[in-house]
């Protein structure tokens, strides 16, 4: 900072405004923090409510109603809301069902708008271009802004986005790779495909306004992963393909068996990564042999599909050779079935995004060297704990387990909102 340069302080600076972003300044105000700068590029609602509108929500209705009715900062600005709102369409859906997430995008900025009228909190459209932690202090700078801003408590809610990996490329380089997050929109995926008939069957018009070759003109995509996101991407493939929206054939590569959610009195097993509502309705019912449209491909080696997973007991040599095996069956498939792809989609994950440049005591630390505490929602560098440092969000879930022992990543607006609320006591008193 230069000398006379006027500096903005604050009890808590919260970089992101998406789910994590908005469970974090909830948590704070239920605490009676007050003086709060909030950052965030759009104050779109984040991935979920800019990308993912359309998509089935994971979370029953009743969950994310007890979620708003449990904070009192909530609780005030549902009151101070005029009706109809968000929480009233919630309020009309059984509670026991699952809902679209525009319904959820709507509520995370029916709260964020009655979040940002409130005294105290300041919010600054922009990218934060450097964070510098001197003694107990933090000093954040953003791009275009001239005055810095100081916290004792800086929050990073900064998300996360779909992994590309590029291993396709010694199988077929001609491949098509198509964004995940487009996919997982319905509405705009015809644009990605030359269009159907509207029966399903692949036969449309040619170039010159005549019946096209179905083998020549079918686009056929190809799917890496089986998890939510991938079922997702098939079931809108395969339902702008019956609705005549555009001709494709769709094969999708997995390695592991569907997952789906089971309720039981204990708990959820598979609560984070099995399939729920609608989506697990529509897998169970299409995710099968019997769909000519769609053509399951297991990576795994037959002869380890019978195996049980703690049969682990093996010498050095016998894994690697296992491990040479199951890396020839998929390079046999990929190289098969790829080249018969026009396109291809991975649904194998997320990663964080970007930091802001991080600087403590003179030395910037590099994303990877930055360790996050699932369980603390704090931060260490060289095992040493980050004073002040914090996260929340999609890229900083809890870590959780579930009634059979299964560890998951606790991730959802819902469960950020209880993680916010566990540690805020840590937040409070800057552990």
């Amino acid at each position: 900072m230069t000398i006379g340069q006027q500096v903005n302080r604050y009890e808590a600076v919260i970089v992101g405004a998406g789910p994590g972003g908005i469970s974090t300044i909830i948590s704070l105000l239920d605490a009676g923090i007050r003086s709060i700068c909030w950052i965030d590029r759009s104050f779109g609602g984040g991935r979920l409510n800019e990308l993912y509108r359309e998509i089935s929500s994971n979370t029953k209705v009743g969950i994310y109603l007890d979620a708003v009715h449990s904070s009192s900062t909530c609780r005030q600005i549902a009151q101070s809301s005029p009706s109809p709102n968000a929480l009233d369409e919630l309020e009309k859906i059984d509670k026991d069902e699952t809902c679209q997430l525009s319904l959820a995008g709507d509520m995370i900025k029916m709260i964020e708008k009655g979040v940002l009228e409130m005294k105290g909190v300041t919010k600054i459209i922009g990218e934060v271009q450097e964070a510098k932690l001197e003694g107990s202090t933090w000093t954040i700078k953003t791009k275009n802004r001239e005055s810095p801003m100081t916290t004792q408590r800086l929050f990073l809610c900064t998300g996360s986005h779909p992994i590309i990996p590029s291993f396709h490329e010694k199988y077929n380089p001609d491949l098509k790779v198509l964004d995940l997050d487009r996919c997982m929109v319905k509405s705009t995926l015809p644009s990605l495909f030359p269009s159907g008939n509207g029966n399903g069957e692949g036969e449309g018009e040619g170039e010159n306004g005549g019946k096209r070759n179905d083998e020549r003109m079918k686009s056929v995509v190809g799917v890496i992963g089986n998890s939510h996101s991938g079922i997702l991407v098939c079931r809108n493939l395969y339902e702008i393909t019956k609705e005549g929206l555009a001709d494709l054939r769709i094969i999708n590569f997995s390695r592991r068996g569907i997952k789906y959610a089971e309720y039981t009195e204990d708990g959820i097993i598979f609560d984070n990564t099995g399939l729920k509502g609608s989506t697990a309705d529509w897998s169970k019912e299409n995710m099968n042999k019997e769909n000519r449209l769609i053509e399951q491909i297991d990576l795994r080696p037959q002869s380890d599909n019978s195996q049980e997973e703690g049969e682990k007991e093996k010498k050095q040599d016998e894994e690697q050779q296992k491990k040479k095996e199951e890396q020839k069956v998929e390079d046999e498939i990929y190289q098969d079935k790829l080249n018969k792809c026009t396109h291809l989609i991975y649904a194998v994950g997320y990663e964080k995004n970007q930091y802001p440049k991080i600087i403590i005591e003179g030395e910037q630390i590099n994303d990877e060297d930055l360790q996050f505490d699932q369980h603390t929602s704090g931060f260490t560098h060289n095992d040493r704990r980050i004073t002040g440092l914090y996260g929340l969000g999609i890229a900083h879930p809890e870590k959780t387990e579930d009634p059979k022992g299964h560890i998951e990543d606790n991730v959802g607006v819902t469960k950020f909102l209880k993680f916010a609320e566990r540690v805020q006591d840590t937040w409070v008193k800057v552990q």
